[in-house]
């Protein structure tokens, strides 16, 4: 990340690291920071936005550091772009400029070391299900780059594709290790199945 002071975009979706979004930009505030990143060779922050009551949005304190990686303009007329999310970060001195568009200090999140071989081998059934998933024809074609050997490459990139709820998304990006997000996903697997 080049500077402490980023651009946050509240969303109601959860970019977890390694993975790809794409997003339609239309309003002002946020073209001209898509604009700003792409001259300053910057990216943003997104951040998972609940909904409260009535127009209250609770954002999250923790989202991903994204760099735009394509854009386009697409046929409704709307900005497309592609964000890889580098890595999670943590946001604080969050502050509303007079366009609308949100700043705050960002700092890098980084979780403690696991043995990734021990904790792959323990939950053999991630990386199985995402090893089937990166094969679909749907997925295939996705710039995705999964690292099979790094518990949290494996445990990101399934969850980014696997039908969870983003709340539950987000669960994971705020988990303190992989071996917590390794426990939390498979009980989300087994939601799945049994449903």
């Amino acid at each position: 990340m080049k500077k402490n002071n980023l651009p946050v975009f509240p969303l109601g979706l959860v970019a977890l690291p390694g993975t790809i979004q794409n997003l339609q930009i239309f309003e002002p505030r946020y073209i001209s920071m898509v604009k700003d990143c792409m001259k300053n060779n910057h990216g943003f922050v997104i951040v998972f936005q609940k909904s409260g009551e009535g127009n209250d949005f609770e954002i999250s304190k923790k989202g991903s550091y994204v760099e735009i990686i394509d854009f386009n303009n697409l046929p409704n007329g709307l900005l497309g772009i592609s964000v890889k999310s580098i890595n999670k970060v943590a946001i604080s001195n969050l502050v509303q400029l007079q366009d609308g568009l949100n700043v705050a200090e960002v700092n890098p999140l980084i979780d403690p070391e696991v043995d990734d071989q021990a904790l792959l081998a323990e939950f053999p059934e991630i990386s199985n299900i995402l090893n089937q998933l990166v094969k679909h024809p749907r997925v295939a074609d996705m710039p995705i780059e999964v690292d099979f050997n790094s518990a949290d490459s494996v445990a990101y990139h399934l969850a980014g594709l696997i039908p969870i709820p983003w709340s539950h998304k987000q669960s994971l990006l705020e988990a303190f290790d992989a071996s917590q997000r390794f426990a939390i996903l498979s009980k989300y697997i087994e939601e799945i199945s049994s449903s």
